[in-house]
């Protein structure tokens, strides 16, 4: 059957990087399935100045379904009708900051809101700080839609810590690039590289020189003068490298500063006696140019301003042209280069930005090494690919949702729980009241009955907010203002067993306050206002792990949410994690500590999520790098899975065999367990690697019977987890914090759709 597709974007003859990467996608679509008609519903630009588009009712192209003034709301609500009544499938939003009227793009809004088909949006900015209309726009544009996609892994990450949308509606859909970019030379596995610049007559004067290399659009948040500033230094050290600046001005900036960025660049040239080292060519560029280019360029730079940008069409081309890149972190970039197609270099930095030029053009195995990992990256990123992806996210948009699976009983939670907490040990499944209450377990349950609660279906909302309402009551009282400390262990009676300290307990409450404080309603006021007291302050989190603890609550929260001590917070603590890490690690053992002990993931986790909420490159870098290791030391990519004992693991030991059958390490707990799952979560979603997906299954599988003895830890009738196995069997008790574990590993998998399909084992 026919699937009829209007896509609601700016289109040729305007000219932007939205209407050309529209007209691509349609392309790209139609190639990948011959019976989807795909139509346009043109935005076009009717502000004062504007240069002239076509006449709204004029002739334009069979596949110009309508077109709509940017900045005429009443055609807002005429564009919906005609696509109510046009017999369209699915409209595809595309879209991005100024090409939708009204404040914020509000406009757009009455639009989705008469539609009576589905849509789904493609994100092409998503703002690390937006204005209150900005997200409140946004988050009318991603409330109906049946999908969202985003272009990188980390912008979905980004996206779903918003809170704007679940996982299960966001899509990664790459921007694409054509595949003749360029050639391949199999004998050597390296992109070819011409040494005759043909195609571009500006350039014959310069053959054989060493190019580097940018085009597109020219604009302020491009960020070009650091480049030129950059290219002294690169000049000095190869005086055979000239920088090719291609593209006409943005029509924007034209319309209100003509052509003042673009003189400024040339002046800047000039002062820095750059003239024979900088080439403009104030054009468009055809196909054939873009690609010639390309296949002359060594290394291309997106000095780009913007930590925001979720796509750039430009360094797509480049890396399936397999040129090695230099660039600012944006989102896009960060995510693209941290396989090792380039270097990274810090916004605003011409130094920086120097220094990484002429390392790639000093040492040619480096050069190489780049560019081949560059072509590699970018054979996932061709239009037939992205076309196909299209097409499966917007017929899944035709089908209706999935159902949500069924949460495990609650049956043994429930019985832990009581009015003043949640009971830390039990004999078998009977609750230990004499072991009391503890902040530990109470962060626990917090986390897990409020992402219970956020899951309602199969679940009891309103016991699940009375609870979670009661572990707030409990760190509330477990907080003493005088000191700056918390009180962690509590008799059933009510009475503190201990004083206020810092510890663990610290760390666990900012982080359950953290994922509190991040839900619209329900208890966020409160945990907001209780988390700015204690980090206000600036608790002592000496210990790692309490740092961790503190780093993945803090992370979690929406930038409007983390005020500045919070801000300072994470980024101390996420700094101190990576420099810990980077003092100890060798290349025998990458790890924070010259031992294995409890809740290890946790480590990893943190700078991963640090490193994906911040946009620091180098904190996931190291994560990830840290989480690696970590899994080949417990065995994860093999037949079971083998967690650190609770006799820990030591640094100056001797190798361990995993399956030794002889080989005690002690009991393995379900914390750590838990927290290789939700690590591996973590590393998935900043990285969309399916290598991590599938480790944190197999993480999950532990629970289920995947360990040395092969026995499942999880009592499916109950839902309540045995304390822990070893070399004497199950432990026969189940207390909370083993139960909880269960439970936080679950909601981890289920959070990105990685629950095994066949069951939870």
């Amino acid at each position: 059957m026919t699937m009829r597709v209007a896509v609601l974007s700016t289109y040729p003859p305007r000219r932007c990087g939205l209407a050309t990467f529209t007209t691509d996608l349609r392309h790209a679509v139609l190639a990948a399935d011959s019976s989807v008609e795909v139509l346009i519903a043109a935005v076009l630009d009717d502000s004062p100045g504007a240069l002239a588009e076509p006449d709204p009712d004029g002739p334009h192209g069979p596949e110009v379904l309508l077109t709509l003034r940017q900045h005429d709301r009443e055609d807002y609500s005429r564009a919906a009708r005609v696509l109510n009544e046009s017999g369209v499938d699915v409209v595809l939003v595309q879209h991005e900051y100024g090409i939708f009227g009204g404040e914020a793009g509000g406009h757009l809004l009455d639009l989705l809101a008469a539609l009576t088909v589905p849509y789904v949006v493609t994100l092409h900015t998503l703002l690390l700080e937006p204005s209150p209309r900005q997200r409140a726009v946004l988050r009318g544009v991603v409330d109906g839609a049946a999908q969202v996609t985003v272009f990188t892994a980390l912008a979905r990450d980004q996206l779903v810590r918003s809170g704007l949308v679940p996982w299960s509606r966001v899509a990664v859909v790459n921007h694409g690039a054509p595949e003749d970019l360029q050639p391949f030379r199999p004998s050597t596995g390296m992109p070819t590289r011409e040494t005759q610049l043909s195609a571009i007559p500006e350039l014959a004067a310069y053959e054989g020189r060493r190019v580097l290399s940018t085009f597109g659009l020219l604009s302020p948040s491009k960020g070009l003068e650091v480049a030129i500033r950059a290219m002294r230094t690169v000049a000095d050290a190869h005086p055979d490298a000239l920088y090719v600046v291609a593209g006409r001005t943005h029509p924007d900036i034209v319309r209100h500063d003509g052509e003042r960025y673009r003189e400024g660049l040339q002046r800047l040239t000039a002062e820095l006696g750059l003239e024979e080292h900088v080439l403009f060519l104030d054009r468009y560029l055809t196909d054939d140019e873009i690609r010639d280019l390309l296949t002359h360029t060594e290394v291309f730079v997106t000095p780009y301003r913007h930590a925001e940008q979720v796509v750039s069409g430009v360094l797509t081309f480049a890396l399936v042209a397999g040129c090695a890149v230099v660039s600012t972190p944006y989102f896009y970039a960060t995510e693209l280069l941290s396989t090792g197609a380039g270097r990274l270099v810090a916004f605003d930095d011409p130094g920086g930005t120097a220094a990484a030029l002429v390392e790639l053009l000093g040492d040619e195995e480096v050069l190489r090494e780049a560019s081949r990992t560059a072509y590699r990256v970018g054979s996932q990123y061709t239009w037939p690919e992205v076309g196909r992806e299209m097409t499966k996210v917007l017929a899944t948009a035709t089908n209706g949702s999935v159902p949500l699976r069924a949460i495990p009983p609650l049956t043994h939670l429930l019985r832990l729980v009581e009015v003043g907490g949640i009971v830390q040990h039990a004999v078998g499944r009977e609750p230990d009241r004499s072991t009391g209450y503890c902040v530990d377990d109470v962060t626990r349950l917090g986390l897990v009955a409020a992402a219970l609660e956020r899951r309602a279906p199969g679940s009891d909302p309103g016991v699940l907010g009375l609870v979670v309402r009661r572990c707030m009551t409990f760190l509330d009282e477990a907080w003493d203002d005088v000191s700056g400390q918390m009180r962690n262990v509590r008799d059933v009676s009510g009475p503190w067993l201990d004083e206020p300290h810092p510890g663990d307990h610290l760390g666990r409450a900012i982080w359950a306050l953290g994922d509190l404080s991040a839900d619209p309603g329900g208890v966020a006021p409160w945990a907001r206002g209780l988390l700015h007291d204690i980090v206000s302050t600036e608790p002592s989190l000496r210990d790692p792990r309490a740092a961790a603890f503190a780093v993945l609550g803090l992370a979690r929260l929406p930038g409007e949410h983390l005020d500045e001590p919070g801000r300072r917070l994470l980024r101390h603590l996420a700094a101190e994690l990576a420099a810990r890490y980077t003092a100890n690690a060798s290349p025998e053992w990458e790890w924070f500590e010259d031992e294995l002990t409890y809740d290890n993931g946790r480590l990893a986790q943190a700078l991963i999520a640090a490193g994906a909420s911040q946009r620091h490159a180098e904190q996931l870098r190291l994560g990830l790098e840290a989480l690696e290791w970590y899994c080949g030391q417990c065995a994860v990519d093999s037949g079971a899975v083998v967690l650190v004992g609770n006799h820990w693991r030591r640094r100056e030991a001797a190798p361990h065999d995993p399956h030794d059958p002889d080989w005690d390490e002690g009991d393995e707990q379900c914390i750590d367990a838990a927290a290789l799952v939700e690590a591996c979560v973590e590393a998935y979603r900043a990285t969309g690697s399916r290598v991590f997906a599938r480790r944190a299954r197999n993480a999950f599988a532990w629970f289920h019977g995947r360990n040395r003895w092969g026995l499942a830890l999880y009592d499916d009738e109950t839902g309540g987890c045995h304390d822990g196995v070893g070399p004497r069997g199950l432990n026969l008790n189940q207390g909370a914090e083993s139960t909880l574990a269960y439970f936080q590993a679950w909601l981890a998998l289920d959070s990105v759709d990685l629950l095994p399909s066949g069951g939870d084992e």
